[in-house]
């Protein structure tokens, strides 16, 4: 038994509701994977399945909408492209050279760095020595290599694709931690503990560039009905 996570709060930042777009055209989120902010900064109490059904309902409708719209979206060459770019990737992993636990010694080591670092209760300090050490995490990353060559099931390469994901993610959520100067949700800075709606009212935004470098923005969040006063003693 060990922790794990219940749920994503925040994921892909959707632009139109009514069909779950994103900036990036052609890509529809829904779910976890979105940032629509149904359940605010805290989703207890909410319903991840209401939340699925409907934003998938959306999102299908309107990725449909799109592909019927795009001329030759059917032809296979974008898709084509992108396969042929993921079997080079796996014939320079998948070398054979690759030493089995490095990987998964590298994995076990940021998860005890975001737990120690970037757990629900951090400080700017544990947050910038997250940061230093998620670059070295990074590089080792870069040169691991899997032992298994085989292309059909490997399951491996499957471990090292997404051990990537989660080293990128571990970055774009920690450089948004480092930046928000308050406590608010499941983000609890023992140096900032006081939430701060002047400043800090907004969605942190962290998008990529080409070369892979990291830039924080924000949103401001919508209110509309409900007071942001929260809950007052009778």
């Amino acid at each position: 038994i060990r922790p794990t996570a219940h749920y994503s709060m925040g994921g892909i930042d959707v632009v139109k509701f009514d069909d779950m777009s994103t900036k990036i055209s052609g890509l529809y989120t829904a779910g976890e994977a979105s940032c629509i902010s149904i359940h605010g900064a805290n989703r207890l109490g909410g319903n991840s399945l209401t939340d699925a059904v409907v934003t998938g309902k959306l999102a299908g409708l309107g990725a449909a909408d799109y592909a019927a719209k795009q001329e030759g979206f059917g032809s296979g060459k974008r898709a084509s492209e992108l396969a042929q770019k993921w079997q080079a990737k796996f014939k320079q992993i998948a070398n054979g050279s690759g030493k089995a636990n490095e990987m998964y010694e590298l994995r076990e080591e940021l998860g005890a760095q975001l737990w120690d670092n970037m757990g629900i209760f951090r400080t700017g300090e544990k947050l910038d020595l997250l940061s230093q050490n998620l670059e070295g995490i990074r590089a080792r990353y870069d040169e691991l290599r899997v032992a298994d060559v085989n292309p059909v099931m490997n399951t491996a390469f499957t471990d090292y694709v997404e051990l990537g994901n989660l080293i990128l993610l571990a970055r774009c959520a920690c450089l948004a931690a480092q930046k928000r100067l308050e406590s608010r949700g499941a983000h609890t800075r023992e140096d900032y503990p006081k939430r701060d709606d002047k400043n800090f009212l907004k969605h942190s935004i962290v998008t990529m560039n080409d070369a892979g470098e990291l830039s924080l923005g924000y949103k401001e969040v919508v209110v509309t009905e409900f007071s942001l006063d929260g809950r007052k003693p009778q």
